[in-house]
């Protein structure tokens, strides 16, 4: 499909002869990036991603007034539009701003495998999510027994899954991913219509030399599953992991667990050695012994109520969210975009170790500068602009297989981090000091952050350690709004023509 023309409108956010633009939203708290590549006498437009957090005060507003100026940079007309993953600093701008985008043109769209409904894999980590989704569901209803102030917190965390499962939408909006999968001219049908680790390099039609490749999610479960690994990461320990026995029993508890084989698989003891609390009380040979010392109600006569910890283990419940987050981080889809067979720009998404770890694998015969084959480490090596992964979290950038092998001396990073709403709201050490510093140092101070847009006309002052022409010439590919919203900042990566 051919680029269609465009009339360059003034306000609009144009490409450089060769290379791209890059623009990266404020939008309170979330990932979305506006690349403008040359095509022809136009442009080629591609959104990466468009959210805002759901707990970002007036998130909502904020998002319309950046599909505003998506609107207004692109002509409304976006060529292609890419979902990383869906969690809802990455999606929530095709919720809240449905009536603007609604309003622009969307050619194509780039969902990862794991959104295919005829994958086998996908089908798979979606019932896996789907069941322990189910135990925090049953583990937040309990706690509301319990615990209401935990169990809002809890919720909070459980929010951070897309919309549709959550909570219901209001307004006529559509779910955010089905409202896309609707507004695009070319519809997702077939499993190749969705984007696969290692396939065959994709072009975007009218733009000359521009390759994207497609690193994650790997097509491996148990991949998607590593969250941590301290030899690979800037950390000295690793975080606790949860398992799926906290969801079986979470649901058991509720009488909510129906699939007894997936109960049987996740249980820390065989099942044969346990008793329901629903028979306990009738238990031929254990019931007065429980009435006698643990009771069943917190009526007197039921037994000592220090020994019960009805309610105690569901405290848990947190770490379950959390890594129901991270994992479907990890299955971030991650693209490499290769301009003129050299510079390469790297958008990581939210992707975790296991992710990461994938890409070492990768080759594609032929595809390399010389014709030789191109491997996942030779992308790493030439990446000349690196998205961060997870806004700078601890575990989404990697030491020896990730950071370190990005040796180009034109490194240069963007952060969408907002780091006092992270620390005061969130209590997340976005971005970790142990990730900030070896990426100011590899950068050499050239980090754009989204919390530290500049105002006014005045460039970002040059660190210490870095040489005044190098960042003269940093600054000169700098740009950002200079109203009073301070919507955006964006990189000008020029690249020699061929």
């Amino acid at each position: 499909m051919s680029p269609r023309k465009k009339t360059t409108l003034p306000g609009n956010m144009l490409p450089p002869k060769s290379g791209v633009r890059i623009r990266m939203y404020n939008t309170g708290f979330g990932d979305c990036f506006l690349l403008a590549f040359p095509a022809g006498q136009g442009a080629f437009y591609m959104l990466i991603d468009c959210g805002v957090h759901h707990r970002f005060e007036d998130g909502d507003l904020q998002i319309q007034k950046v599909a505003r100026d998506i609107a207004a940079a692109t002509g409304s007309h976006l060529d292609l539009v890419v979902i990383t993953h869906e969690h809802t600093d990455h999606t929530w701008g095709f919720k809240h701003a449905q009536e603007i985008f609604n309003q622009i043109e969307i050619d194509n769209l780039w969902l990862a495998w794991t959104e295919d409904p005829d994958d086998k894999l996908a089908q798979l980590l979606k019932q896996l999510y789907g069941q322990q989704m189910a135990g925090l569901t049953a583990a937040i209803q309990k706690l509301n027994q319990a615990d209401k102030a935990f169990a809002l917190e809890l919720q909070s965390l459980f929010e951070f899954e897309p919309a549709a499962v959550v909570q219901p939408l209001s307004g006529g909006r559509l779910d955010e991913m089905e409202f896309l999968r609707q507004k695009i001219l070319k519809k997702l049908i077939r499993s190749k219509d969705y984007r696969q680790p290692g396939e065959a390099p994709l072009s975007l039609p009218g733009v000359m030399g521009v390759k994207v490749f497609v690193l994650g999610p790997p097509k491996d479960k148990d991949l998607i599953k590593i969250l941590d690994k301290a030899s690979e990461l800037y950390l000295t320990s690793l975080a606790v992991d949860e398992t799926s026995s906290f969801a079986v029993a979470a649901q058991a508890a509720d009488h909510q667990e129906d699939d007894q084989s997936w109960v049987a698989r996740h249980c820390p003891f065989d099942v044969s050695n346990g008793i329901l609390a629903s028979e306990a009380a009738s238990h031929s040979e254990f019931k007065d012994f429980y009435k006698q010392f643990y009771g069943f109600s917190a009526e007197p006569g039921q037994g000592a109520a220090w020994r019960r910890i009805d309610y105690d283990w569901l405290m848990s419940a947190e770490q379950l969210a959390l890594s129901i987050n991270s994992r479907t981080n990890n299955t971030s889809l991650v693209l490499a975009i290769e301009l003129n067979a050299e510079q390469v720009l790297l958008f990581a998404a939210d992707a975790q170790v296991g992710n990461w770890l994938s890409w070492q694998k990768l080759e594609w015969p032929g595809q390399g500068p010389s014709g030789q084959t191109l491997t996942g480490a030779d992308l790493l090596n030439r990446t000349v602009f690196y998205k961060v992964g997870h806004h700078g979290s601890r575990n989404a950038t990697l030491s020896h297989k990730g950071l370190e092998m990005m040796i180009d001396p034109d490194l240069v990073a963007m952060i969408p981090v907002n780091e006092k709403w992270a620390h005061e709201v969130m209590d997340w050490e976005h971005p970790a000091p142990a990730v900030l510093t070896p990426l100011l140092e590899k950068t050499r101070g050239r980090v754009i952050r989204m919390d530290a847009i500049p105002t006014g006309d005045t460039p970002p002052v040059c660190p210490t350690n870095t040489s005044p022409e190098l960042w003269q010439d940093f600054s000169e590919h700098l740009n950002w709004d200079h109203s009073p919203e301070h919507l955006w900042v964006e990189y000008t990566l020029a690249t020699d023509q061929t």
